[in-house]
């Protein structure tokens, strides 16, 4: 079990309040900076709402508040000094080069403002794009016959930051602002900080966090190491080690579901196991790893919230929904996991739901033909013979792999120093990582008792009494 760290519990729950999107600061990374929201932000608060304006009419200092003074509020409210603004009236005028020009929209991408060195060199150190009120900073606009480049603000943003070398960006359509980061040639990562919960009593918390990323002290004058943009390159730098770590849990997980499957029940799944063993070890392996490769896939795309929303899915087919409930099941009963079925073929209906297509009650899937999915790819999976391809709309009993087996292995997928892990962090090219790391693997027959000896450089080998995987 992790130890309970305060620090990093501070973190994460503000992280929650606001539900980033891709990966901006990691706690880790705030904690070795020795950031901490401030507890006691009354005056901070009072100083937003001296800035904010308010329609005629308004009862409440809540009220529909519009942000319609960028500079006065990174002013007033974050103490930035005027020449630290590029491009506001009175401060320095935005330095050379940066601009963007787009030919083949006839458009030229320029900041609003650009937060510079003033103390130091000079060098631009964040890019500030404001934009109309109300402007929905991840929507497209229709193409009203006017040229231009038709892309949401937030897209137009992060490529600004790539083409120009800039990483960090502050993006404002008056209701919120939003902090983006989009290093050039890795993803991209925003947090947005809406305006009406910072105004609030109840966002307080938000507003505590807001101002200890974007504080002046925080983005100019902190020592080496401990400012925002050493933060967010120190943030990734982290989620590096996430993906090691977690590609040393994916491997635990395949030796985890191949004693499932192979200790699986009734004794006709058993022998077209023992079966595809003899004629193809190499063909279980690759069973194995595609179910995991599934898995990943799909719970990167449920964080992404590309997979159906609605009670339908999550009640009977989301794999983080099934996590809960084998989780839940554990508490209550850890004695009878190994015991008890039923998980295994909810995921072989998820899996074949999405390369099929389809649905009920509300639920839609287009069908998505690919060989991830194909349900006659790996035929034992499902409890078939060698060689024999599904029937589709027949019946078939699943290989009773336990609600144990499958719980520790989502458990492996999702858990991570005993904190639930976000796929929505991971970059494609980390999840390129843990597949890479489950390469180079073979199953072949262990005739007899046998042990497994581990290098140090690997996570814990577990052995099976049939069929263990010695090649690493």
């Amino acid at each position: 079990m992790a130890k309970y760290d305060p620090e990093l519990r501070a973190h994460k729950d503000w992280l929650g309040l606001l539900q980033p999107v891709g990966l901006v600061v990691s706690p880790p990374a705030l904690v070795r900076a020795q950031a901490v929201p401030s507890q006691n932000v009354a005056e901070l608060q009072q100083q937003l709402l001296s800035v904010v304006e308010h329609p005629p009419g308004s009862e409440s200092d809540t009220d529909e508040a519009a942000l319609t003074n960028l500079p006065a509020f990174l002013q007033t409210v974050l103490g930035w000094s005027l020449d630290d603004i590029a491009g506001a009236s009175g401060g320095p005028p935005l330095p050379d080069g940066l601009e963007l020009v787009l030919p083949d929209f006839n458009e030229t991408l320029r900041p609003t403002y650009v937060a510079v060195d003033s103390m130091g060199d000079g060098r631009p150190l964040m890019l500030v794009q404001a934009v109309a009120r109300g402007t929905a900073l991840d929507e497209t606009p229709q193409d009203d016959g006017r040229t231009g480049w038709f892309a949401s603000p937030q897209a137009k943003l992060e490529r600004f930051l790539r083409e120009v070398k800039v990483p960090a960006g502050l993006l404002c359509n008056g209701d919120a602002l939003r902090l983006v980061y989009a290093p050039s040639g890795e993803s991209s990562g925003h947090l947005t900080f809406p305006l009406a919960a910072m105004c609030e009593v109840s966002g307080r918390p938000i507003l505590a966090a807001l101002d200890m990323l974007l504080s002046e002290h925080r983005v100019f004058s902190a020592p080496d190491g401990r400012r925002l943009g050493d933060i967010l390159s120190e943030s990734r730098r982290y989620q590096a080690e996430v993906s090691n770590a977690l590609s040393d849990q994916v491997l635990g997980a395949l030796w985890e579901l191949l004693r499932g499957v192979q200790a699986s029940d009734p004794e006709e799944g058993r022998r077209n196991f023992d079966e595809t063993a003899r004629e193809d070890p190499q063909h279980v392996y690759g069973g194995l790893l595609a179910v995991l490769m599934r898995l990943i896939f799909v719970l990167y795309a449920e964080d992404e919230g590309l997979m159906p929303e609605g009670e339908v899915y999550a009640n009977n087919y989301s794999v983080s929904g099934l996590y809960d409930r084998l989780r839940s099941d554990a508490g209550r009963y850890p004695d009878t996991m190994d015991q008890r079925y039923g998980a295994y073929a909810w995921l072989l209906s998820l899996f074949r739901l999405i390369f099929d297509g389809g649905g009920h009650a509300g639920l839609r899937l287009p069908t998505r033909h690919g060989q991830l999915f194909n349900p006659d790819e790996f035929p034992f999976l499902e409890g078939r013979p060698w060689g024999v391809g599904r029937v589709v709309g027949e019946k078939f009993e699943a290989p009773r792999v336990s609600d144990g087996c499958i719980h520790r292995v989502l458990d492996a997928l999702l858990v991570l120093d005993g904190e639930r892990l976000s796929y929505r962090a991971l970059d494609v090219e980390q999840v390129g990582s843990v597949y890479e790391a489950m390469m180079g693997y073979a199953v072949e027959p262990a005739f007899g008792r046998c042990i497994a000896v581990r290098p140090k450089s690997s996570s814990t080998w577990t052995c099976c009494s049939r069929w263990t995987a010695p090649n690493a």
